[in-house]
């Protein structure tokens, strides 16, 4: 009986990590949503608060700005054989996004609050891979505060910040001559480190480099079994435990102006190979851990997009390729983890003298990929996404 608990709980571990490299948000407010997410070297917008905070050193007064982002992402499961396709059901999903500073003189301060990781999948409750997924939800709130310090043509800041983290998982087990499941419902905290340099170049040049830290959450919270009588002094409901390491990230962004229009850049790194084994430990002794390797490998996004001003109008368009960090022969309906390639557009509108309005649209294609794992269905996985998003600006004007 161990045995065979140990090889159902055994994939419980997957969607811990694998989902947090796939569900990395890359839309933090809407005026970077609308050039492909790229904002490390913007120095105008009250989201720098998240992107690069040392920009904002530049004496400009009072800053705000609050964005929300609707996404639903479509995934579909397909056998390599073409026997079967299976669609996911998600729903329309809220990260929202507040930034706020200050900035006298050569030094500024404020905080970034946002969703740095978050989404979710679900499948059929009786499809092929039930036994591995059916249901998986991360959301990550994080924190950010900082201080900016000028010194001439450069500009520096340090902070930190905290995470809060809840998971929620569902899966079917199979007990050979019946069915039972486990739903997980952890949450955690954790915290990090954020540091940041801007360098204004020349009046048309800016360029930006900025590090946040890993955060390591440790989660904790229940786990809840449907499991034959036989299995029941093995799989009790209980208490569980695990650990999910967010990477570091390193983002070096520039930005050029000329006349009316502008174009901006960012290429990011993160080191996802920190993710290499995943454990989740169970309260009662008699239930065997559940152990994942993961095996990720770093990755660089690539984010650019231009905009053009025209009055109080501004307009926007962009693209990214962020690839996953999940290997192949890791890829499984509870990390079925896609390469991701968007096109955005968006516009903002100056309302008066301090208050803007922005909007931006987003088309995503998670690219399909199949996997080359032998311990899991053969199957590929792939889709699209769409975002939509609105924010409003209080911005002294230049």
């Amino acid at each position: 009986m161990k045995t065979i608990l140990t090889l159902c709980l055994a994939a419980i571990a997957a969607p811990l990590t694998a989902w947090a490299g796939g569900l990395a948000v890359g839309e933090q407010n809407a005026v970077s949503a609308g050039t492909g997410g790229a904002g490390a070297a913007r120095d105008d917008d009250p989201g720098a608060a998240w992107h690069v905070p040392a920009a904002l050193a530049d004496g400009g007064g009072l800053r705000v700005g609050l964005s929300l982002a609707l996404a639903h992402p479509s995934l579909q499961a397909r056998a390599m054989d073409d026997s079967w396709t299976a669609d996911s059901d998600s729903a329309w999903s809220t990260p929202p996004h507040l930034d706020a500073s200050y900035a006298q003189g050569r030094f500024a301060a404020g905080i970034a609050l946002g969703v740095p990781f978050g989404g979710g999948v679900t499948w059929p409750a009786m499809w092929p891979g039930a036994t591995e997924s059916v249901q998986t939800k991360l959301m990550v709130l994080r924190a950010a505060p900082f201080a900016a310090w000028r010194f001439g043509a450069l500009r520096v800041s340090a902070g930190l910040h905290v995470d809060a983290g809840r998971l929620q998982i569902q899966r079917n087990l199979d007990f050979i001559d019946t069915q039972g499941d486990v739903r997980l419902d952890l949450d955690g905290r954790g915290a990090g480190i954020d540091a940041a340099i801007y360098w204004q170049a020349r009046p048309e040049l800016g360029l930006g480099l900025v590090y946040r830290g890993r955060t390591t959450i440790e989660f904790a919270g229940n786990a809840n079994f449907t499991a034959p009588d036989a299995f029941s002094t093995k799989a009790p409901d209980q208490t569980a435990r695990t650990t999910m390491t967010m990477p570091d990230v390193v983002v070096l962004g520039a930005h050029w102006k000329r006349g009316k229009l502008r174009a901006i850049a960012d290429l990011e790194y993160a080191n996802w190979s920190v993710n290499r084994r995943t454990t989740v430990e169970f309260a009662n002794a008699s239930t065997p851990e559940a152990v994942q390797q993961n095996d990720w490998h770093d990755t660089v996004t690539v984010r650019a997009g231009g905009e053009w001003l025209r009055g109080a109008l501004v307009v926007r368009g962009g693209a990214y390729f962020d690839p996953s960090p999940v290997p192949t022969d890791r890829l499984s309906p509870s990390s079925p983890d896609a390469n991701r390639l968007g096109l955005t557009a968006g516009a903002s509108y100056r309302l008066g003298p301090a208050w803007s309005a922005d909007v931006f649209a987003e088309h995503m294609w998670l690219l399909r990929r199949a996997t080359t794992s032998t311990e899991t269905m053969a199957a590929s996985y792939g889709g699209t996404a769409l975002v939509l998003g609105a924010g409003v600006r209080w911005t002294p004007r230049p």
